[in-house]
């Protein structure tokens, strides 16, 4: 018989098909052993976890009970866990255990990274943990800023044209009182301004950081030599967590004598040197809708617009303008613009008495869906809320010795419910052991502590508190001097200086908790440690957001500050007003 093999022409469309199956095929195998490996990576990630968290909860059950040492006591390094499971090929990055669990671990495993959620599950390599409180599977986000900003203020790849955005200077910005633009940055509530021509996303803090005078007398005209420039960038901004993402840029001082002025241009900008942080202009409250907008807080703030060479332009608490002295002592708004590529990782943009990863402000730069556990002074940051036997404080400073100094989020009540009033003393200098400074340290010592020797034991009981004779348009390092202080006084509980951060009305006292529209009528009225020039008067706090001397006779309202020792430690929380650290 004769036998017929296959044609050359047959063998080469055999060859083809061959290829092009081979083609189809590789990509598919390749992504199905890749996802193998993240599988088995992630499972080898959870394994260890598992492991730790097993090895440590019998180490603790037999020290129970044959009084042997609890290796796990004083938590799990990186070396320790080899012996404790079997990593295989996977590599250990971080570990940390406390309160009978694993609180932080990452994993190097099958070439991808995997970080411990707050749920117990991981997320891989850039990947951020949000949890789904309805009980879900962890939502991972990572939304630059510049797709929130342009929900905001875009339309078709321009600005809306509903009325809900004005043009300035080539950019793009909110109109109106928007109730979906609040972001957490760094310790403080903000909110997104819009969008910059240059691309970038501009915010401005919802509270006063401070209350200082805008600079010395006849200098409103000059921006850059300003005492509020100056707080502003060589104060504040150190002071801000990942002050990377912000960008720098000359900012507009332009005189106008018209306090509806709503120019949308800098044509005779008297500012020459760029920085990282501003202040509001005139133009931009009175275009963003003046009194009826976000921009009005119910609390007075200083503009960076000039009425002439000696005063400046104010936003006042009833939220009309009105022209001062810059020797004036008043709040400071920071404004910054941040790179457009910056991450959200949580939350929706709203706001509420309660946040989470999927409600609540925007989080920006950082994941706070993850408690934090370890040292309080390398954790938190100036502005975060810290929870300290039941009351809500916020971080003020960290000083060279690590120790951390907090300022209570509310007033002193001797009645619950009702502020505590009570004069200076005789004459302004502040002593553990007459007037305020007696008081504070003695019945307002108890209250924060509740009498408890062990918790006031967390607290330098030999603080050095320092006070400095303070005067209209002084520069505020006139009251932080501490190399040469009008005095200096040891004491466990003191009072916030005029120019500290915070030493305004918190954003979260003026709202209740975030539950109602802010307003001075939930704010007291509170003393500060500066004293005036004159012995017999004093520098306060007012309910509506500046500062001011009155006599050391008149009754005010206690705004307690402590400090915690550098060995405190955060045992959860992390950080926000609806998760304060808690140590």
């Amino acid at each position: 018989m004769r036998k017929k093999g296959f044609t050359l022409i047959e063998l080469l469309a055999v060859i083809i098909i061959l290829a092009i199956i081979a083609l189809i095929a590789t990509p598919i195998i390749l992504n199905v052993i890749e996802d193998a490996r993240k599988s088995a990576g992630k499972s080898e990630a959870q394994m260890i976890y598992t492991g730790i968290n097993n090895y440590c909860a019998t180490s603790a059950m037999k020290s129970q009970l044959d009084e042997t040492e609890d290796i796990c006591a004083d938590g799990v390094t990186t070396e320790e866990v080899s012996k404790m499971v079997s990593l295989g090929n996977a590599e250990v990055l971080e570990v940390e255990y406390s309160n009978g669990k694993v609180t932080n671990l990452v994993v190097n495993s099958n070439a991808h990274k995997f970080t411990l959620c707050g749920d117990g599950s991981f997320a891989m390599d850039d990947e951020v943990c949000n949890i789904d409180e309805t009980g879900g599977d962890v939502a991972l986000v990572g939304s630059p800023i510049e797709e929130k900003a342009k929900e905001l203020v875009y339309e078709n790849n321009a600005c809306k044209t509903d009325g809900t955005t004005y043009q300035y200077m080539g950019g793009c910005y909110i109109k109106g009182n928007p109730n979906n633009n609040y972001i957490w940055y760094s310790g403080f509530l903000w909110r997104i301004m819009g969008i910059n021509a240059d691309g970038t996303i501009r915010m401005i803090t919802d509270e006063n950081v401070t209350a200082i005078p805008w600079g010395a007398r006849g200098t409103a005209q000059d921006w850059d030599g300003s005492h509020a420039k100056d707080w502003l960038n060589n104060y504040f901004y150190p002071r801000l967590k990942g002050n990377n993402i912000i960008t720098e840029q000359v900012w507009c001082s332009e005189t106008t004598t018209s306090r509806s002025s709503a120019r949308t241009n800098c044509t005779t900008n008297l500012s020459t040197e760029a920085a990282k942080v501003g202040l509001l202009t005139l133009d931009e409250y009175n275009l963003a809708g003046g009194s009826s907008s976000y921009l009005n807080i119910k609390q007075w703030q200083w503009t960076m617009t000039p009425y002439s060479s000696s005063r400046a332009w104010s936003v006042r608490s009833r939220g009309d303008a009105s022209s001062n002295s810059v020797t004036l002592t008043g709040g400071l708004r920071a404004v910054i613009n941040v790179n457009s590529d910056v991450t959200i990782t949580g939350g929706n943009g709203t706001l509420g008495a309660t946040w989470s990863s999927q409600t609540g402000p925007y989080i920006l730069n950082e994941d706070k869906s993850v408690e934090v556990t370890g040292k309080l002074n390398e954790k938190a940051t100036s502005g975060e809320y810290v929870l300290f036997v039941g009351r809500k404080y916020r971080v003020v400073d960290k000083d060279s010795n690590g120790n951390t100094k907090l300022i209570l989020d509310s007033y002193y009540e001797e009645t619950e419910g009702t502020v505590y009033d009570m004069s200076y003393g005789s004459n302004n200098t502040f002593s553990k052991d007459t007037g305020i400074g007696q008081k504070l340290n003695s019945d307002v010592l108890n209250w924060l502590t509740n009498n408890s020797e062990s918790e006031k034991a967390k607290l330098v009981s030999d603080y050095t508190w320092y006070q400095n004779n303070f005067d209209y348009g002084n520069s505020y390092t006139v009251s932080l001097e501490e190399e040469n202080p009008t005095r200096s006084i040891e004491a466990t509980v003191g009072l916030i200086r005029i120019g500290e951060m915070l030493s305004g009305q918190s954003s979260s006292i003026l709202t209740k908790g975030y539950t109602t529209a802010s307003s001075e009528s939930n704010a007291d009225t509170y003393w500060t440690m500066t004293p005036y020039t004159s012995s017999s008067s004093a520098w306060y706090v007012s309910n509506d957001g500046n500062a001011n001397v009155h006599s050391v006779s008149f009754p005010y309202g206690l705004r307690a500050v402590i400090v915690v020792n550098s060995d405190v430690t955060i045992t959860g929380g992390n950080g926000t007003w609806s998760s304060p650290y808690e140590i």
